[in-house]
């Protein structure tokens, strides 16, 4: 397959705005990014299948904890017209509403995106794991 660079940075866009709308808490702008079929795979937690259980989960996030991170794109392979996976390494501060009190936090990543027809690449998939201890929530 021809690697499509213009293909490519629509896929690290849909990425870097994720991780924007991440730290502004801007939830809205987080599901503009996913499909309709969503699934994230949150780190020793259930899978959050659907839209409706998607928005939840960032609702509930949002709740108890701010981000301040940036991301680092380790890979970002399309494999086909329709799929591509983006691995990210993401460091910055993640702070427990509680407390108030950020501390340095570390994550790994892998989206799955899928396009559809002529439209925006989307986060299809999620999967987060902390690279290292998170302060108490």
């Amino acid at each position: 397959m021809t690697v499509n660079t213009r293909e490519l940075s629509t896929i690290e866009s849909t990425i870097l705005a994720y991780f924007q709308a991440l730290n502004d808490a801007d939830i809205e702008s987080i599901l503009d990014l996913y499909s309709e079929d969503p699934v994230m795979l949150p780190f020793l937690q259930p899978a959050v299948v659907g839209a409706n259980a998607v928005r939840a989960n960032y609702e509930s996030t949002f709740q108890l904890i701010r981000f301040e991170v940036q991301t680092t794109i380790q890979e970002l392979v399309e494999m086909s017209p329709e799929w591509a996976y983006v691995r990210t390494d993401t460091s910055g501060i993640f702070t427990p509403i509680r407390t108030g009190e950020g501390a340095p936090a570390a994550f790994h990543e892998l989206f799955l995106l899928r396009k559809m027809g002529n439209e925006h690449w989307q986060i299809a998939r999620y999967s987060f794991s902390p690279a290292g201890a998170l302060p108490p929530i």
